[in-house]
């Protein structure tokens, strides 16, 4: 699995950071972008190049990953009510934390998070298949639960980085490091449902759920969000230790 693993890292941050990296240089606004075709394209592509790079290594290694039709079986889950309600308590348990501890800016419109839920699905919820199936498991093996959720969470921070260079995108650049250590809290949120439910369907919804709903119950900007972080680790590992005695 190292191998496997460190060519989805190569091959995503390879399209990740071409695509968001000439955004970068080109020094477009994030409005602009979505009003041009071509820049919109080099955005998606960045976006998709975790799930590209999973599609990828799932042809390469065949024999190990049973090719696209094991990519195609991952996706395939039968909706049971546990794991979905599970799903929910979680979303609940990230935004519920943010309202507790007084960190919500502004809330926006229901209608934006049914606009954006289809959109963040297919950008954001299918790089769980790279991000948690393949290079989650592996890390796992050689640095245990908490090291390998951290350094998946600063992994996918680093991805994110050329995006917050870009002028107008959501996060600020003064922010990033209170963003990545946010991150670092949604992999534990994410990796946990994914351990307890071995589908990657589950933490591909919880993501998206997450995502599609950051323009309608908009965080604050701050350490706060390291807190929140903190304490969705700290939950993680109770639901952890409980699910696998470890």
């Amino acid at each position: 699995m190292k191998k496997i693993t460190l060519q989805f890292l190569i091959i995503t941050f390879a399209i990740g950071y071409l695509s968001f990296g000439t955004l970068v240089l080109l020094n477009v606004g994030f409005g602009e972008i979505l009003s041009e075709p071509l820049l919109l394209f080099l955005l998606g592509l960045g976006f998709l190049s975790p799930f590209i790079s999973s599609v990828i290594v799932h042809i390469l290694h065949k024999d190990q990953l049973n090719g696209l039709a094991g990519l195609v079986d991952s996706l395939k889950s039968t909706m049971s009510p546990t794991p979905i309600l599970m799903v929910l308590a979680l979303l609940a348990t990230h935004y519920g934390l943010g309202i507790i501890l007084g960190n919500i800016g502004l809330y926006g419109s229901l209608i934006d998070f049914l606009k954006y839920l289809p959109i963040v699905v297919v950008f954001l919820g299918l790089q769980e298949v790279g991000w948690r199936k393949i290079a989650q498991p592996y890390l796992e093996e050689i640095r245990g639960f908490y090291r390998s959720v951290v350094i998946i969470g600063l992994l996918w921070a680093l991805w994110f980085l050329p995006l917050v260079l870009i002028k107008g995108f959501i996060i600020l650049p003064q922010f990033y490091t209170q963003f990545a250590g946010y991150l670092v809290g949604i992999s534990f949120l994410l990796t946990t449902i994914y351990k307890v439910t071995q589908k990657i369907t589950y933490p591909l919804i919880l993501s998206s759920l997450i995502f599609a709903l950051v323009p309608v119950i908009v965080f604050k900007q701050g350490n706060m969000l390291l807190l929140i972080a903190l304490l969705e680790a700290i939950l993680a590992g109770i639901l952890h230790k409980k699910q696998f005695n470890t």
